[in-house]
């Protein structure tokens, strides 16, 4: 066996669990590459029995479905990350099921036990032995507090965590093999997609954190009529385990039972997809697990978030370029769906905008001859993420959980109605957006944001070329730009300083006007002293001329 492999895996005896099922599932060949077929004792390699051929992302879903939690949870990941891998992988990706057998009574009592220094009748009232739910890294337990409330206990896995460390180790370990030995796949950068699902799985195995999320949702939703989220108990909840109210309700995609109970499906499904947008437009913190079985629709059309394991985070820019995609989207505004796309992240440097943009055309023009209601957001947006990653665009990890959101809920309601369409809800909300971002309050704070940036660039600007001129004169940078690239950096320069050079004029006449205020001597305007005044005045024009200056560059790329 390889000094390398022993010094980075631990865990042999599962290291060779996974090759054998990575040959027996019919991956031979990939093992091959990776010069680790010969792992595997001559006797094993005739004796194992081979599958049947099959597409290669449907042999990946049944082998990750084979060696267990841990890589039923990566692929769980893979799926709702199409900027990862091939869009035909992580379709296929999302048939994994995360269900597995439960663990016993008496070892969730045990976890429970030690967890909290209690016996497990001193801290429930009732608690019922078999679990509601189980999944690959917990279970979840009904339990009624001595208080009387309602609670679901979310107990983890006996050695889980261990279990989960040390398929990592083994995933990193086979991702450097395949990054360093097949070019088709380096690309997708396998070590970095496992130091993502590594950092994912880190936040799932601490329950505290999700009670904390929970609490942040809760405060967000504070007097909803229409979102229910549930409370958290801080004083039953550990790393290990959770407890949060019972929800009682349907689960989304539980359609016949829904018409059962004659509930508003159209109001329920206008309540769910006003809830996300508030979440990322509005509170700039979203549920990024986008599974039906995490939402619940309760008796008055109103709906329930649950499972806040995984969430995704939205800041002011990456608000203001969701909601500039999506207004293009429903404009057919090419120019700017395609502007937007470039400005969330380049891969690479050699994207051929003016293919991009013909492409981007190519499937949002249609729409101008579509009436509202047939427009598929879910269709659209997956298309254009997928002209992106032709194009080598990478766009943020928490606009393609976003996608996948809206995906997952037009899935739900167009399985109820074919007709339903969420854009009719989606566009007031957007042009709600776009019209309270050309306020003038929304453009006064865009102001005084430019202002404080432009002063932090004018101050940090020296001291960061001096750096990289002097990595240039060591050669240790590599410089490759064009003429026009040096014109434009000349210009966006020249605009900087300009402004700099306002806002500190104005910062001086303002100062200059509060001292001269307090000198009660020599002549007056309307009271005022006269320097005092004409200081104020001027500052007053010089801010006038700055903020219409950002206010028509602002403009410009809505």
């Amino acid at each position: 066996m390889p000094f390398h492999l022993i010094k980075e895996v631990r865990d042999i005896k599962r290291f060779n669990q996974i090759l054998a099922v990575l040959f027996e599932e019919g991956f031979d060949f990939l093992l091959s590459k990776i010069k680790l077929k010969r792992n595997i004792p001559l006797i094993k390699r005739i004796g194992l029995k081979k599958k049947e051929d099959l597409k290669p992302e449907v042999m990946l879903r049944r082998t990750l479905e084979r060696l267990g939690p841990t890589f039923i949870k990566f692929g769980q990941l893979l799926s709702v990350r199409p900027d990862l891998i091939p869009k035909e992988y992580s379709k296929e990706l999302e048939k994994l099921q995360d269900k597995v057998p439960e663990f016993s009574f008496n070892e969730a009592k045990s976890i429970i036990e030690k967890e909290f220094g209690k016996s497990i009748d001193k801290l429930f009232l009732h608690f019922e032995k078999k679990p509601i739910a189980s999944a690959s890294i917990s279970q979840v337990h009904k339990a009624i507090l001595r208080s009387g409330e309602k609670v679901a206990v979310k107990v983890q896995r006996p050695d889980v965590k261990r279990l989960m460390e040390t398929d990592i180790e083994i995933m990193f370990y086979f991702a450097k093999l395949l990054e360093n030995n097949i070019d088709r796949i380096r690309k997708f950068k396998p070590v970095d997609i496992v130091s993502e699902f590594k950092e994912w799985t880190e936040k799932e195995l601490d329950f505290r954190l999700e009670a904390r999320n929970a609490k942040r949702f809760a405060e967000n939703f504070k007097g909803s009529k229409t979102v229910h989220i549930p409370k958290a108990y801080d004083e039953l909840t550990t790393e290990r385990v959770l407890t949060l109210e019972f929800i009682d309700g349907i689960e989304l995609n539980d359609i016949k039972e829904i018409k059962r109970r004659k509930l508003d499906f159209n109001r329920i499904m206008e309540n769910g997809f006003n809830a996300v947008m508030t979440q990322v437009f509005v509170h700039g913190i979203f549920h990024a697990d986008p599974h039906p079985g995490n939402i619940i629709v309760m008796r008055n059309n109103s709906i329930a978030f649950v499972d806040f394991g995984i969430v995704g985070y939205f800041d002011e820019k990456l608000k203001n370029k969701c909601i500039d995609l999506l207004y293009g989207i429903v404009e057919q505004d090419e120019e700017l769906v395609t502007d937007t796309l470039v400005s969330m992240g380049m891969e690479s440097d050699d994207v051929d905008y003016g293919q991009l943009k013909s492409d981007i055309g190519f499937v949002i023009q249609p729409l101008q001859h579509a009436q509202i209601r047939d427009i598929k957001v879910s269709r659209i947006l997956e298309e254009v993420l997928d002209i992106g990653l032709k194009h080598n665009l990478k766009v943020p990890a928490s606009f393609v959980l976003f996608g996948k959101t809206i995906m997952t809920l037009e899935g739900v309601a167009i399985e109820y109605d074919p007709d339903f369409k969420i854009i009719e809800t989606a566009k007031p909300f957007i042009e709600k957006i776009i019209l309270k971002r050309k306020s003038p309050l929304y453009a006064l704070k865009s102001f005084v944001h430019s202002i404080d940036r432009y002063r932090k660039f004018a101050e940090e600007f020296p001291e960061k070329a001096e750096k990289v001129l002097d990595k240039i004169q060591r050669g240790t940078i590599k410089v490759d730009i064009e003429d026009t690239d040096i014109k434009k950096l000349a210009l966006e320069i020249d605009r900087s300083s300009n402004r700099v050079a306002y806002g500190l004029l104005i910062a001086a006449l303002l100062i200059t006007s509060s001292i001269l205020m307090n000198i009660q001597k020599g002549p007056t305007i309307l009271g005022i002293p006269v320097l005092s005044f004409f200081s104020f005045f001027f500052a007053s024009i010089f801010t006038f001329i700055l903020f219409i200056s950002i206010v028509r560059e602002k403009f410009r790329h809505w």
